[in-house]
């Protein structure tokens, strides 16, 4: 009997100081030697869904006489990226006394970061923003739409092909499955529309001709303009002399009334 009590106290004192293993929370796996921070996603798990649409925005100052070449340059940027899908959006030039030029190019997120750092070495970074757009509610909208539509389509399918029905029933059949199928393919275009905002990027890219800033600069500019600037001052003269000769007219003939009837109320 004593043995058998000193062998059960044994197995207790034994089981309690096996060293515990702690288990992983269900779903997460850890990898040895990590802390519980560093906890990977098993395989087969998916992925966080992109839902944000990013916009960026950059300001490049270059010389005057750099700027064509500039805004060349970031079309042949463009063109080398087409492994990243850039596309050019808009793309305009303005030359003359304030030359700038504006792109408006769309791309996937490694694709416009190899623009923008391309753009860099063309001329001098003066700004760039980042704006975001969440567009999981829209996506979400579209997704619901295209189930919804799906099932009734296929409802229609089934009413269509049962036996025992007339030409009315199914003209108006065919008619509500071409109104559905219609309906299905703008959400889908609307839908491939949203993806391609959240997977791709826009880059708008504003180049400004930087301002010269030697003495004469101003000068030779104000010269250039004295022609210009003095027939639209005589243009503005003679304006001004057409509004004001109604009024001096009016102004001379009250004024010689005001002068006789002065004149008429003195005391003789």
């Amino acid at each position: 009997m004593h043995r058998l009590l000193i062998a059960c106290l044994f197995l207790v004192v034994v089981t309690g100081c096996s060293p515990k293993s702690e288990s992983a929370p269900a779903g997460v796996i850890a990898r040895e030697g990590t802390t519980a921070a560093e906890v990977v996603r098993p395989p087969g798990a998916a992925a966080p869904r992109r839902t944000l649409a990013y916009e960026h925005t950059l300001q490049i100052e270059i010389a005057e006489e750099k700027l064509a070449a500039t805004h060349q340059a970031a079309l042949a940027a463009c063109r080398e990226a087409s492994a990243d899908l850039c596309e050019v959006l808009d793309s305009r030039i303005n030359t003359g006394k304030y030359a700038s030029s504006s792109l408006r190019l769309r791309a996937k997120p490694s694709g416009i970061q190899k623009l923008i750092a391309s753009m860099g070495k063309q001329g001098e970074i003066t700004g760039q923003s980042t704006s975001t757009e969440d567009l999981a509610g829209p996506i979400q909208d579209v997704e619901k739409k295209q189930a919804m539509l799906t099932t009734y389509r296929s409802e229609l399918e089934a009413l269509r092909k049962r036996p025992g029905n007339d030409a009315d029933a199914l003209i108006k059949l065919t008619r509500e499955l071409a109104q559905v199928q219609s309906e299905l393919e703008a959400a889908d275009g609307r839908q491939a529309n949203l993806l391609r905002r959240v997977e791709t990027e826009i880059l708008t890219i504003n180049i400004q001709a930087g301002r010269d800033k030697s003495f004469w600069r101003p000068i030779s500019l104000a010269a250039s303009d004295f022609g210009g600037s003095l027939s639209q001052g005589i243009s503005s003269a003679i304006t001004g002399v057409a509004y004001l000769l109604p009024w001096s007219v009016v102004l001379g003939l009250l004024f010689w009334i005001g002068r006789k009837l002065w004149r008429r109320r003195k005391p003789r």
